[in-house]
């Protein structure tokens, strides 16, 4: 399914430079109609990207201009620290709306801002492993000025060769990655890899689960058989073996953990302990048949554990127990 000003823009006939200009005006319908876009408009708007380069180059474009004037005009709201920004040296210097949009319609910057694709050969070069343990943070600067805020439970392993590469091995991180497209920065965790040219964006890795959220530019993740572009608000949640399951999200939420607030939406109960151990060093265990039992809402990442997790067990629905210094959640309310 495509909106009316997509499917106008495709009819628009030209050559030379107005083949650009058509472009990106059809970026421009695409952009506005994908925060409301179903599983259709997705596979139609992939199809669009691939079907011609300038498409690609066109909506990038957009996507950095659009940054810009959030840059300019919206100032972050989810932490006390500025939402990461993507250092992308291919950005516009010039700020503000109309400056902004005019820049989108007529110009075309560098490709798509991320592919993530089958795992292959890793390039041989020296490696670093960096680690946090559950509850702590540390944010790691690579020498082209890329940037990484681990969460707590988060192991890296940073490839410093010519091939930018990172393997998320478990936990979480926020990238913010600085362009260069002569060596693409490149994510990789369990059997997938996240190619990224400018982007800031999340990923989580929990055992088998892996799961994306973008606050800037967009994502283009390809398992063996579909192929689905992720833009700013956009999620994806992927389970080895299982096909993706696509939702919105607030960029805001993107890597709210940073600020002490975790934000689930229909999120398993494992996952959200998962993320609670990361964020808080309190070890947290969920009962088999509460597991896959999902939640929304936002938690607050303040007090003890003692206070905390009972807190959070109600809101799920659950009780929490602990024994032998290991939290528990477990099936039945346990009241307000």
């Amino acid at each position: 399914m495509v909106d009316e000003g997509a499917g106008k823009a495709r009819n628009e006939t030209g050559n030379g430079s107005g083949r650009g200009n058509r472009a990106a005006v059809q970026a421009v319908a695409w952009h506005l109609r994908m925060p409301t876009a179903d599983a259709a408009d997705w596979r139609a708007f992939t199809a669009w990207l691939e079907a011609d380069p300038e498409h690609a180059q066109a909506y990038d474009a957009l996507a950095v201009a659009d940054a810009e004037l959030d840059d300019a005009l919206t100032p972050p709201t989810w932490s006390n620290a500025a939402l990461p920004v993507a250092a992308n040296d291919d950005r516009p210097a010039m700020r503000g709306r109309r400056v902004a949009i005019g820049a989108a319609v007529v110009l075309a910057a560098a490709g798509i801002a991320g592919v993530l694709l089958p795992m292959g050969d890793r390039a041989t070069a020296a490696v670093r492993i960096v680690e946090t343990p559950a509850g702590a943070r540390r944010a790691v600067v690579l020498a082209d000025g890329s940037r990484i805020d681990l969460n707590g439970g988060t192991r890296l392993t940073i490839n410093d060769g010519a091939s930018r590469m990172v393997t998320l091995e478990r936990g979480e991180a926020v990238f913010r990655v600085t362009h260069d497209s002569a060596h693409p920065f490149v994510v990789q965790s369990g059997t997938m890899r996240l190619q990224d040219v400018g982007t800031v964006f999340n990923v989580a890795r929990v055992g088998s689960h892996l799961g994306v959220q973008v606050a800037e530019g967009a994502v283009l993740f390809q398992p063996d058989h579909d192929r689905i572009m992720l833009t700013a608000g956009a999620a994806l949640s992927h389970v080895d073996g299982e096909p993706p399951r696509m939702a919105g999200v607030a960029v805001g939420d993107v890597g709210s953990w940073r600020s002490g607030r975790l934000v689930f939406r229909q999120a398993p109960v494992q996952l959200v302990a998962a993320a609670l151990e990361r964020s808080t060093g309190t070890a947290v265990a969920v009962a088999p048949g509460l597991a896959d039992t999902p939640f929304t809402g936002s938690i607050a990442v303040t007090g003890g554990a003692d206070r905390m997790i009972p807190h959070v067990a109600a809101l799920i629905g659950a009780r929490a127990e602990h024994a032998g210094g290991r939290w528990t959640l477990v099936g039945g309310h346990a009241g307000p």
